[in-house]
C-alpha cells in the first residue's frame, strides 16, 4: 500500500488507477503495469494519472498493453505531456 501511496504522489487520480489494480477483474493486467513503472521512474503522480487516462483512455487492458509493447523512453514522454500529445508519440504501440 504505501508504494501505491509514494508511486501516486498525491494524485487522486493515479491513485484511484492503481487501487483498481487490485481488483479482481484487473489483476491479470497489474504485472506488466507494475514492472514498466517500476523501470519508469518519471511516470509517477500526474504522469502517472496520463498514462491511464489520457493514453489508455481508461483502460487498464490498453495500459497493459502499452506498458508492454512501448519502450520506457518512449512512454516517459508520452506520459510527461499534459496537452494529449502524447497519444501520438505511443500510437504505433496501440495498434
Amino acid at each position: 500500500m504505501n508504494q501505491l501511496i509514494e508511486w501516486s504522489k498525491g494524485n487522486p487520480g493515479a491513485l484511484m488507477f492503481l487501487m483498481g489494480l487490485m481488483e479482481n477483474c484487473n489483476t491479470i493486467y497489474s504485472l506488466p503495469i507494475a514492472l514498466k513503472l517500476s523501470e519508469c521512474t518519471s511516470i509517477r503522480g500526474t504522469n502517472l494519472y496520463v498514462l491511464f487516462s489520457d493514453l489508455c483512455g481508461k483502460s487498464y487492458e490498453t495500459t497493459a498493453k502499452l506498458c508492454k509493447s512501448c519502450p520506457n523512453d518512449v512512454l516517459e514522454d508520452a506520459c510527461s505531456r499534459q496537452d494529449y500529445s502524447g497519444r501520438e508519440i505511443v500510437a504505433e504501440y496501440l495498434s
